[in-house]
């Protein structure tokens, strides 16, 4: 500081008993977090001397199985980093009971018609219109939210627990934040081990053609 008294400084770390007022008398540190982040003391703090450039920090829902909230503090000033979009996509609902409901009905349908037309071209046309017209009607759809950044094993299940997790911690629900903290992140350690094992089991299919080939390439 002595060197370079210009430069910008943040100190953050969970400070719990550690007496800090050094940083105000002898840095002249303004300490911003003023929100709850264990219980109701604050125990995460962020001291800096360019508090001017940052909006009031909030709080969100624990990390993993931590017990603290974590703080999040902006800039004031939009920064260009390509963080993503959200877009919006049109998906059918293909729950369990809509996959029970087509094949209930797929197992009903007559197809004495098909078997009455005379080509092929013909005969697949109506089979094509048949399962259309039904998977229209057994699957219905939707509008739905996806960001560009989401971890290619995220489903539309966890997405839901996760908002319902945030909602109880905006409400002050304590108790329940932290039963679907821990809900999320087993959904999230299973989906990503389910997640990666089948991109293993995919390779592992794979080495062996890749090995074909390349003894095929090499005249081996």
């Amino acid at each position: 500081m002595r060197k370079h008294p210009e430069c910008g400084v943040i100190i953050t770390g969970d400070f719990n008993q550690l007496w800090d007022n050094f940083m105000k008398t002898h840095y002249r540190f303004v300490q911003v977090v003023n929100v709850v982040t264990r219980g109701q003391a604050i125990l995460d703090k962020m001291w800096t001397n360019m508090e001017e450039v940052y909006t009031l920090p909030v709080t969100i829902s624990e990390l993993g199985s931590s017990d603290h909230n974590m703080v999040l503090l902006k800039p004031k000033a939009k920064n260009s980093v390509d963080t993503g979009c959200v877009t919006r996509l049109t998906v059918r609902c293909m729950g369990p009971k809509e996959k029970a409901t087509f094949s209930m009905a797929l197992s009903a349908i007559k197809w004495e018609p098909l078997f009455r037309l005379d080509s092929c071209a013909d005969q697949y046309s109506y089979y094509q219109t048949v399962i259309c017209n039904l998977m229209e009607i057994c699957f219905s759809t939707k509008i739905v939210t996806r960001h560009t950044a989401d971890k290619p094993w995220v489903t539309d299940w966890f997405r839901d627990l996760v908002r319902k997790r945030k909602r109880a911690h905006m409400s002050g629900d304590l108790n329940q934040a932290k039963i679907l903290r821990n809900k999320v992140n087993r959904a999230a350690s299973k989906l990503k081990y389910n997640f990666y094992q089948t991109q293993i089991a995919a390779m592992l299919i794979g080495i062996p053609r890749l090995v074909e080939a390349y003894e095929n390439n090499n005249g081996t």
